[in-house]
């Protein structure tokens, strides 16, 4: 006897009912996605993007941090020399965009900002942030407008595996997904421990695993891009001279200087209160003592041969690698000992 048609269909519809419940999007714990539905169906991408902003380093202890997240295979050749593509306008410093002889791209940066955002790069990328892949050159030959070259520089590896999500392209301080978060506080507890003054919201960049890297398209990494204006002391007397309200809010990659400065100064109903006088000074509030803690335990776990290579690997001089060593295992050994 022939089966009836209307059961059939009833058996079809409830059989593709629950199939689709193994397809519905997984989020990590304090993932609390924002960004509104779009139809991904012919991609086969989940509905929703995985929101991360830290990854554990379960490997700190022995991460190179001479050469940081991109590696010595990722390094340029300073012995070569660079193809000149275009100068890039945009942002404060000097940039101009060079291809090398692998046909990798690079952005490379001009001015004060290049040893200490190298520096930079190293510390927040151990403590199991994102961060961009950065090196910093003292001599590089350019070929192009004549030839010429140029000196202490950082070159930045612009295909690096990740790529702008161009929808959202940029995350706030003071109102994203991860707000109370650990993930957000120790990120906050790094900026405070670089002396970041620069705590710009544009300088805050979400990003994708691209195409071409076989990662994973559907995750959104929240990261900090800009680290420049770090090593150096937050605040500026200029800024309190009438027309000087637009001077820098600090110094970058000056050693003396972010050894002058103090760290924490005290702690209020529970919270850290840094020692910051940059931009945006609110971005570090709601600091939690166990998640200042959690970091400073995290960045002991670094020898001071790990640190050493990060700021040897930034062009800084043997007696600045030493005061910077020595002030920043100061720092982190104030985090571990908050109470």
């Amino acid at each position: 006897m022939p089966i009836p048609k209307r059961p059939m269909r009833m058996l079809l519809l409830v059989s593709l009912c629950s199939g689709l419940t193994a397809f519905a999007p997984v989020f990590a714990q304090n993932d609390k996605p924002k960004a509104k539905q779009t139809d991904k169906a012919e991609s086969g991408e989940d509905l929703k993007p995985r929101l991360v902003m830290w990854s554990e380093p379960t490997d700190i202890e022995s991460r190179d941090l001479f050469y940081g997240a991109g590696g010595q295979e990722g390094a340029p050749n300073p012995s070569e020399t660079f193809k000149f593509v275009r100068r890039i306008t945009s942002g404060t410093s000097e940039k101009m965009e060079v291809t090398d002889s692998k046909n990798r791209s690079w952005t490379v940066k001009l001015g004060a900002e290049t040893k200490a955002e190298t520096a930079a790069t190293r510390i927040v990328w151990a403590a199991g942030y994102h961060v961009d892949q950065d090196y910093f050159v003292k001599v590089a030959k350019i070929d192009g407008r004549g030839g010429f070259e140029v000196a202490d520089v950082r070159f930045e590896r612009r295909d690096d595996g990740f790529s702008k999500v161009e929808e959202t392209p940029t995350w706030s301080w003071t109102a994203n997904p991860f707000m109370g978060s650990r993930e957000l506080q120790g990120l906050k507890v790094l900026m405070a421990l670089l002396n970041n003054w620069d705590l710009k919201d544009e300088n805050n960049e979400i990003a994708r695993p691209s195409k071409k890297s076989g990662g994973d398209k559907n995750m959104h990494i929240y990261y900090v891009s800009d680290l420049g204006a770090t090593f150096g002391a937050t605040g500026s007397l200029f800024r309190k001279i009438p027309g000087f309200a637009n001077a820098p809010a600090g110094s970058k990659g000056e050693p003396n200087d972010y050894a002058r400065q103090a760290f924490i100064t005290g702690v209020n109903h529970g919270q850290v209160v840094f020692n910051y006088k940059g931009k945006n000074r609110k971005a570090l509030d709601g600091v939690s003592v166990e998640n200042a803690r959690w970091m400073g335990n995290l960045l002991s776990r670094l020898s001071d041969k790990q640190l050493n290579d990060a700021f040897r690997a930034a062009g800084f001089a043997p007696s600045e690698v030493e005061i910077y060593v020595r002030a920043l295992r100061k720092r982190i050994n104030d985090l571990k000992n908050l109470r």
